[in-house]
């Protein structure tokens, strides 16, 4: 889960990739409209928003999208109920095993709401209770605050080293998101981090998450 298309890319592509060659199922789903407040009453550049979003998913390789219509960079203004029932019901419907969200510290206050709302949605009450995930996002994740409670301190590693390439790719969608270096959005940044995390397991390139909830 995000709260905005390319969230998916930047902090789950390429372990996304991974397990389509391990015969997974993975379906993502978007909690925004993702152009609303960006491109607000340019509805050209709403539609290219969601055209890069259907080609990085494309290439990602996702089986089921799902977005939601909730306004972009505005949970807050969302009743938490509205955005916890629709959720719930994706989440139940599908059944799923594993689920991945945003750290509930980043710096975006809609990756903050989307994970308390999922948090809500997985509580141990259903049929079946997934695992819980929280990934890393660039220009988010590390702009949160240093503190001992609150950094992102990732305790579950995924080696990615054959799908960096595709995860790049994928990010190269969303044309109106790259920046130049050193912006934690370059693609020279994207592939350093991953090449960081990687190093602290011995491979190329990782995507690190932190364990919430291992349920089995």
């Amino acid at each position: 889960l995000g709260a905005h298309p390319d969230d998916e890319t930047l902090g789950v592509g390429g372990t996304i990739l991974k397990a389509h060659s391990n015969n997974s199922i993975v379906d993502v789903l978007i909690a925004t409209d993702g152009a609303s407040s960006q491109y607000a009453g340019d509805s050209t550049k709403q539609s290219l928003r969601s055209n890069y979003f259907s080609s990085a998913c494309e290439i990602l390789k996702i089986n089921n999208i799902f977005q939601l219509d909730f306004p972009d960079m505005k949970l807050d203004t969302v009743p938490h109920i509205d955005l916890n029932m629709q959720i719930s019901d994706i989440i139940q419907k599908g059944n799923y095993d594993t689920i991945f969200i945003h750290h509930p510290h980043d710096i975006n206050k809609d990756h903050q709401i989307l994970f308390h709302s999922v948090m809500v949605a997985c509580r141990p009450t259903l049929s079946k209770t997934p695992s819980i995930y929280t990934y890393y996002t660039v220009s988010s994740s590390e702009w949160g605050i240093y503190e001992s409670n609150t950094i992102f301190c990732p305790n579950v590693f995924v080696d990615i080293s054959e799908f960096i390439d595709q995860k790049i790719a994928a990010f190269e969608c969303y044309k109106d998101e790259i920046r130049d270096y050193p912006h934690p959005r370059s693609l020279e940044n994207i592939i350093n981090t991953a090449k960081f995390f990687g190093s602290q397991i011995g491979v190329h390139f990782a995507e690190p998450f932190r364990l919430v909830r291992l349920l089995n």
